[in-house]
């Protein structure tokens, strides 16, 4: 991952509910955009849900919470 992240041509928006099993992929892969000198956003929301599984799976079900400003970005990052 942190070699498709270096060599990414796009913008990329890495984001997790705070509950996520594990925040460190977002975490890792954001460095590794920093490092590469390439545009990113690194934004963990607060717990969604009451479990880790919950918290896995925000960015399926909670789309109401982060679909603004994920595409806010995109539309800065990729017009047209």
């Amino acid at each position: 991952m942190t070699r498709a992240v270096r060599n990414a041509k796009a913008p990329i928006f890495f984001f997790q509910a705070a509950n996520d099993f594990d925040l460190s992929p977002s975490k890792t892969l954001s460095a590794e955009m920093t490092k590469a000198s390439k545009p990113y956003k690194l934004k963990i929301y607060p717990a969604y849900g009451d479990s880790p599984g919950d918290g896995h799976s925000f960015g399926y079900f909670g789309s109401e919470i982060w679909a603004d400003e994920v595409f806010a970005f995109l539309n800065q990052h990729c017009p047209n």
